[in-house]
């Protein structure tokens, strides 16, 4: 039986000769020098390694504890994006296009679904905001006709929205895409085209475009046929295309209509332009202008009619008819002055909104005032409320009374 205990921290040379802790005479543990050692004029030393290693090994981390505690302080001296210090994170005109397109998957699709065939807006709502999204062309085309169609709808709006800047951003995205075509964009390039000719009107509205807005809209129609020359080699002419390309939206321009007839106004300003090489191209345009006129009091559905009246510029009208506009023609502008007449056979929306009296008002200030008596009809029918009442005007613009008056003259 052990009746003392062995010094366990007294110093090194006690430890060595085993003396015993609190023997009598022995190391008495004393710090910083015990008795026994001063008793022998020795150096008194302490072990500290034995008792330190334990209180070491007591409080060191555990490797795993600590590389975790590493990764921490690592992860908490990055920046998080939660964190906006710096100040706001999306730019004004992110925030803009975000309103936008909101706008347009709430409202803007299903207004603009009116105005093409049935169902069409399903791919409106989910097949354009997916194009927009591979394509950056058709994004700006796709916030423009939001734009365009928020400050139609909400003229308040107007002051907070930039629609000439997205307009200009538009129509450059789309010639550069037109420019660089290729199979993977051209579906792309057709949606956008069809996009920004539907509201083609209303934009030059809110920008108070100052030429003839029937102009800008038909230059965007004809431009797409160079998408069916470039891809469908195939089809040799409008009809023979196979409907898959925007102008195929109207289907073939002639099914269901009647024979070529022009209006009588329309024929004496043609032949008072007789030896200009312009006839022909103004020739062609009225022929089935007045095939479409024909149509106005035969009691089809106004769907058809659109079809009909936007087919006639997307299908039919020749390249030249178009620069005899812009070239302030005076047979083409009686010839055009008809067709934007046809327009109010439509309901006054925000699509086609101000159109017709807009375009006929600045041709009757354009046009030599020795071609104003051609004009009679379509400034008459600017003041037409009645629908019935402008299809018998249009119907009656086919018939020559200035023929029958004679007629009857001479047989008097």
């Amino acid at each position: 039986i052990r009746f003392h205990q062995k010094s366990k921290t007294g110093c090194s040379g006690c430890k060595s000769r085993r003396v015993k802790a609190n023997w009598a005479g022995q190391c008495d543990e004393t710090k910083p020098r015990c008795n026994a050692c001063t008793r022998r004029g020795i150096d008194c030393l302490y072990d500290a390694g034995r008792g330190q290693s334990r209180r070491r090994a007591e409080h060191e981390p555990d490797p795993s504890v600590e590389a975790q505690c590493s990764e921490t302080r690592q992860q908490q001296q990055q920046p998080m994006v939660q964190q906006m210090d710096e100040g706001p994170h999306y730019s004004a005109k992110q925030l803009l296009d975000l309103r936008l397109m909101h706008h347009y998957s709430v409202s803007t699709c299903e207004d603009l679904a009116s105005a093409f065939p049935d169902g069409v807006l399903r791919p409106l709502r989910v097949d354009a905001p997916q194009l927009a999204l591979q394509h950056d062309f058709f994004l700006d085309a796709l916030l423009l006709v939001a734009m365009v169609h928020l400050g139609s709808t909400d003229p308040s709006s107007l002051a907070s929205l930039p629609v000439y800047l997205y307009r200009d951003q538009a129509l450059r995205a789309l010639r550069r895409a037109v420019a660089t075509i290729t199979e993977a964009s051209l579906d792309a390039v057709r949606g956008a085209s069809v996009l920004l000719a539907t509201t083609s009107f209303a934009t030059d509205r809110l920008t108070s475009q100052p030429g003839l807005w029937i102009a800008n809209w038909m230059t965007l129609a004809l431009g797409q046929r160079n998408f069916r020359v470039s891809y469908r080699p195939a089809a040799s002419s409008p009809e023979d295309d196979d409907g898959n390309s925007p102008s195929g939206l109207y289907g073939s321009f002639t099914d269901g209509l009647g024979v070529p007839v022009i209006p009588p106004d329309i024929q004496r300003a043609i032949a008072k332009c007789d030896g200009d090489a312009a006839t022909s191209a103004v020739y062609t345009a009225a022929r089935e202008l007045g095939r479409l006129i024909a149509l106005v009091d035969g009691g089809y559905e106004p769907l058809f009619l659109l079809k009909k009246i936007k087919g006639w510029s997307f299908d039919v009208i020749p390249a030249r008819f178009l620069d005899l506009v812009r070239q302030e023609n005076p047979a083409a502008l009686v010839t055009v002055a008809y067709y934007i007449l046809l327009f109010k056979v439509f309901p006054d929306s925000w699509i086609y909104q101000g159109l017709v009296s807009h375009d006929i008002e600045l041709i009757s200030r354009t046009i030599d005032p020795a071609w104003e008596v051609y004009l009679a009809v379509p400034k008459k029918g600017v003041h037409v409320k009645e629908p019935a009442e402008l299809a018998e005007l249009l119907v009656g613009s086919l018939v020559d009374n200035d023929s029958n008056d004679q007629g009857e003259d001479s047989g008097d």
